[in-house]
């Protein structure tokens, strides 16, 4: 009778984890065409004491944003440096200063 209960208990299990993958699987499908159109576009200036941690938390998890732009509007403290390192680390990260962010914006129009 112990032995059914836990074959019962593992079969229903692994019915679960299937069911589970197969969402994810039909997830992963049907949003990665909507992913690669989306872009975050942020403008940052004078933020060095967040920004490597603000950055590295977009990129956790869902991995959502996978084309961020931050545009630096001419920051006069060390965030071009750190956002520059982030980009060596992250492909799908891209940095602009104010005048490339603004070409960059006005050919996104």
């Amino acid at each position: 009778m112990v032995e059914i209960i836990i074959y019962g208990l593992i079969w229903c299990f692994a019915v679960y984890g299937i069911l589970i993958m197969i969402q994810e699987i039909t997830r992963k499908s049907t949003y990665r065409k909507i992913e690669e159109n989306v872009k975050l576009i942020m403008t940052v200036k004078d933020v060095e004491d967040g920004i490597e941690n603000y950055i590295r938390q977009l990129n956790l998890g869902n991995n959502f944003y996978n084309n961020l732009v931050v545009i630096d509007l001419d920051s006069q403290d060390d965030t071009m440096c750190i956002l520059k390192e982030l980009e060596k680390e992250n492909i799908n990260l891209k940095i602009l200063n104010k005048e490339e962010g603004k070409n960059y914006l006005e050919n996104q129009i």
